[in-house]
């Protein structure tokens, strides 16, 4: 009987105890969720990190990105070419662009949510052998349909037109009442 307690005992704090995904670095994007008009091709994500540690360097090894859609591809080559190669304990690193969501030029007008970054590294020493999962950030798009702005016109310049087809219409009104009449 005593057995079967603890057995039970021991599910249940199994089961009770949620599960917790330690974030190792804070990576915030400026810009989470962007909205852009149809026939957009590429939004740019930009980023902080800071390592809020006391004691370890981490080394940034990599980064990953899923997206929703097929419509959408995730270029990683502004987080390779801007992010650090590593932050010191209580470093911060940013802003700089940490990625380029490409759109194809057809993306229908709607909500693309449920896209995912992943940082990927570790305390490796500066061997780049580490690729934990350093820090996650999720990110939209919205793309909207566009909007058709009617063209500025120029108050001078409509006036001197008008100006010159009033002119035109007396000359001919002019010329009208000068031809002889044929009855």
């Amino acid at each position: 009987m005593p057995r079967l307690i603890l057995t039970c005992a021991f599910f249940t704090s199994i089961c009770i105890v949620p599960s917790v995904q330690a974030q190792t670095l804070d990576l915030t994007l400026l810009d989470a969720d962007q909205t852009v008009t149809q026939g957009t091709t590429s939004v740019a994500f930009d980023a902080t990190i800071f390592n809020p540690s006391t004691t370890d360097t981490i080394y940034l090894n990599g980064a990953s990105a899923t997206t929703a859609s097929s419509l959408l591809n995730v270029d990683l080559t502004p987080f390779f070419e801007n992010a650090p190669f590593s932050l010191a304990p209580g470093q911060s690193s940013g802003p700089f662009e940490l990625l380029a969501l490409d759109l194809a030029a057809n993306t229908a007008t709607g909500s693309y949510s449920g896209n995912d970054f992943q940082l990927q590294g570790g305390a490796d020493g500066g061997t780049f052998s580490a690729f934990n999962d350093l820090a996650d950030a999720n990110f939209s798009v919205t793309v909207t349909t566009p909007t058709v702005t009617a063209p500025e016109i120029d108050p001078a310049s409509a006036m001197s037109g008008l100006v010159m087809l009033m002119g035109g219409l007396a000359v001919m009104r002019g010329r009208r009442d000068r031809s002889p009449n044929m009855a």
